[in-house]
């Protein structure tokens, strides 16, 4: 109840007594290092999207200073920390096998960061952006303008994930392409569908893709199409 009251009335506020990135001392494995200081909230701990974009944006306007932090603490400790899968997949490992301490949360916020860097400096087209769709304030990476999400990387820090997997596949993703999918969607209803495929059914799978118009179609596909839509007189079935 305290929460849902907090979220309606005063939502850009944190809620009192949820975990926030303190001033903790440097942990005993790591000297030097100096833990994220923010008084907010963890990313997953926010639950209400406007007090997710605040958060989101403090995070990532802390971006540069929290990369060069745990770059620092990385190259300390003998790890290559480029846009390679292989040095990516030790510091997971390095991260996982680690001890919990106070400290941890700043680290996989700062792991997290510098990992969304470097994809989003390998990839043309991929920035950070925030999860309009979530009530947590996790930062993502997306690519083009369709903004398809190609990497989570503080989630993937946090869970354990293989690091190496995920700059792996974010450097192998494309971009979202509603057209291209929808052709795909097309040929394959009309594969398999023993009936015509009927206008209200054609708009009904546009509107699957979020299409108002027709895409341009392959010339064979667009012929079928035609013929199941306007056939020769007499040829529909009642």
């Amino acid at each position: 109840m305290r929460e849902l009251l907090w979220s309606t009335f005063l939502p850009w506020v944190r809620i009192p007594g949820t975990p926030v990135f303190r001033a903790v001392p440097a942990p005993a494995d790591l000297p030097g290092y100096h833990p994220y200081d923010a008084g907010h909230e963890l990313p997953g701990a926010t639950i209400d999207d406007t007090r997710s974009r605040r958060v989101c944006a403090r995070i990532l306007a802390a971006e540069p200073a929290r990369t060069t932090e745990i770059v620092a603490v990385l190259e300390r400790l003998g790890f290559e920390h480029g846009a390679d899968e292989e040095s990516w997949r030790a510091i997971g490992t390095w991260f996982a096998d680690r001890a919990v301490d106070d400290a941890t949360p700043s680290l996989a916020l700062d792991l997290g960061l510098l990992l969304g860097r470097r994809i989003v400096d390998a990839r043309e087209g991929a920035r950070w952006d925030a999860d309009a769709d979530s009530v947590q304030a996790y930062p993502q990476v997306v690519l083009g303008e369709s903004a398809t999400v190609i990497a989570l990387p503080l989630q993937a820090v946090e869970s354990h994930t293989d690091l190496g997997d995920v700059l792996t596949t974010a450097s192998e993703m494309s971009e979202y392409d509603p057209a291209a999918d929808f052709v795909a969607h097309l040929e394959q209803v009309l594969d398999e569908q023993d009936t015509p495929l009927t206008r209200d059914e054609l708009g009904w799978l546009l509107s699957e893709y979020d299409l108002d118009d027709l895409p341009e179609l392959p010339e064979d596909l667009r012929i079928r199409l035609s013929e199941q839509l306007d056939p020769p007189s007499g040829t529909r079935p009642e």
